[in-house]
C-alpha cells in the first residue's frame, strides 16, 4: 500500500510495473546516450478515490525547463483548440497554464479576447512570445498567479489542458487557480481519462512526465477539499480521449450537471481493483504480440518506420526491448525532435523527406489518434499499423 496523493488515505495498491524508463520528452543526441538517467515506472491505483498515480516522481524543474513537445505541430490539436477558443467567446480574460507554443492562446487573441499563457519551458514560451502571443515564462504558482494579476486583472477563466497530469502538488495548484479566478469564474481542466487507458490498453500513455492519471472521481475528490465542485464533465478526442472537467466555488454557477452524476456513478462498477489486475496481464499479452509482428516482418524482409516519435513511444519501446533493429527509423514533423534519437532504444528520429529516398514498406504509427492526418500527409502510399493493440489498418 501507498499514500495516495489526492486523497490522502493510504489506499494506493501496484498494479503495473513497466520497469525502468528513461524520461519520455528529453529525446538524446548520439554524445547524450550515456548520461541518460532511467527511473522506475510504477503504477499505483486508489481503492478510495480511484486516483492513479506514479511511484516515483523526478523534478519537475529537470522535466520541463528545457522541452521538446510543440502542440501546433499536430493538426488535430490545433482543430480542438480552435474549438475550445470558440467554446470561451464572450469571455473577457483568459489565463492558459503549460500554454506552450500558444495553440490556444493564438485563436483566442484572433477572437479579440485577451489571453495570457504561462509556460515553464524557456525554449516554447520563446516560440509564443516570437510569435506575439503573450506568455510568461514560468511555473504557474502564487508568484507567477501574483504577476498575472497586477498586470492584467482576474481571469474568468483558466484553462489547463493536458498539464494537470504532470503536477507534483495539485492541491497547492488549484489554491493558486482559486486565488486568482474571478468571482463566478470557471477553471477548465484538460486531462487523459485513466478509463480510456483501462478499456483501450493504453499502457504506453504512463510515463515519467505525468505523476497523476485522473478519473473523475479523484477529481470530484481533490474539488471537495478546496471549496470547489465539478459542474460539468465532457469527453474530448485528443491523447486517446481525455475528459474536460469544469470546476467551479462552491455556491457559484449552476451546480453538478447530469453529466457529472452519470459518469460518476459508472466509475464505481468500471474503475475496481480487479479491472486494473486484469489490465497488467493485457498489458504483457499486447507487448509481446507487437515484439512479435516486429519480428516476423524483418524475417520476411518487409521494410518498417515509425511515424511519429510522441512520449508514448518510450514507453512502449523500452517496455518491449524495441529499438533501430526492428524499427530503423521514425519520422516526426517536429524540428525539436528531429535529428535526434527516441529515449532509452535510440531509434533515429528524421523529417518526413526521410521517407522520399528509404521508402517503408510498413509504417508503425506511433502517433495513432491522427492517422488520418498522417495518411494525407504521407499520400497513403504504405501499410499502416497500430502498435496498441498490435494491428494493420487500411
Amino acid at each position: 500500500m501507498k499514500k495516495c496523493s489526492i486523497c490522502g488515505e493510504d489506499t494506493a495498491v501496484s498494479f503495473l510495473d513497466l520497469g525502468k524508463q528513461p524520461l519520455a520528452n528529453k529525446y538524446p543526441r548520439e554524445e547524450d546516450f550515456a548520461s541518460e538517467d532511467f527511473f522506475p515506472l510504477e503504477v499505483f491505483f486508489c481503492t478510495t478515490c480511484r486516483n492513479v498515480q506514479l511511484g516515483t516522481i523526478v523534478s519537475r524543474e529537470r522535466m520541463f525547463v528545457d522541452y521538446y513537445y510543440l502542440s501546433s505541430v499536430n493538426q488535430g490539436l490545433v482543430r480542438h483548440f480552435e474549438g475550445l477558443a470558440k467554446k470561451l467567446a464572450g469571455s473577457k480574460f483568459v489565463v492558459d497554464v503549460g500554454s506552450n507554443d500558444g495553440i490556444l492562446l493564438k485563436p483566442l487573441k484572433e477572437m479579440g479576447i485577451t489571453a495570457v499563457g504561462i509556460e515553464p519551458s524557456v525554449n516554447v514560451s520563446k516560440i509564443a512570445n516570437d510569435a506575439g502571443l503573450t506568455t510568461i515564462t514560468a511555473f504557474f504558482n502564487a508568484e507567477s498567479a501574483k504577476e498575472t494579476k497586477e498586470k492584467y486583472g482576474e481571469p474568468d477563466v483558466i484553462v489547463a489542458s493536458s498539464i494537470f497530469t504532470h503536477l507534483e502538488d495539485p492541491h497547492d495548484f488549484v489554491e493558486v487557480v482559486k486565488k486568482l479566478l474571478a468571482k463566478n469564474g470557471k477553471f477548465i481542466i484538460e486531462v487523459e481519462y485513466i478509463g480510456n487507458f483501462i478499456k483501450d490498453i493504453q499502457f504506453e500513455r504512463f510515463y515519467l512526465d505525468r505523476v497523476f492519471y485522473y478519473s473523475l472521481s479523484s477529481l470530484k475528490y481533490l474539488a471537495d477539499m478546496h471549496g470547489m465542485y465539478i459542474s460539468d464533465v465532457e469527453h474530448i478526442e485528443p491523447h486517446g480521449g481525455s475528459l474536460q472537467v469544469t470546476m467551479q466555488r462552491k455556491g457559484e454557477g449552476a451546480g453538478e450537471s447530469e453529466r457529472v452524476t452519470k459518469q460518476l456513478t459508472a466509475e464505481e462498477r468500471e474503475l475496481t481493483q480487479a479491472t486494473m489486475q486484469a489490465f497488467k496481464k493485457e498489458v504483457d499479452a499486447q507487448i509481446k504480440a507487437f515484439r512479435e509482428a516486429l519480428e516476423a516482418f524483418k524475417k520476411e524482409g518487409v521494410a518498417v518506420a515509425g511515424y511519429g516519435a510522441p512520449a508514448r513511444t518510450t514507453t512502449i519501446c523500452n517496455y518491449g526491448h524495441i529499438g533501430p533493429e526492428l524499427i530503423p527509423f521514425t519520422v516526426d514533423d517536429s524540428p525539436l525532435k528531429q535529428n535526434k534519437f527516441t529515449p532509452g532504444t535510440h531509434i533515429p528520429i528524421v523529417p518526413r523527406t526521410y521517407l522520399d529516398s528509404h521508402k517503408p514498406d510498413v509504417l508503425v504509427v506511433f502517433a495513432y489518434e491522427y492517422l488520418d492526418d498522417i495518411k494525407k500527409k504521407t499520400g497513403s502510399a504504405y501499410r499502416y499499423f497500430i502498435p496498441i493493440p498490435p494491428r494493420e489498418v487500411g
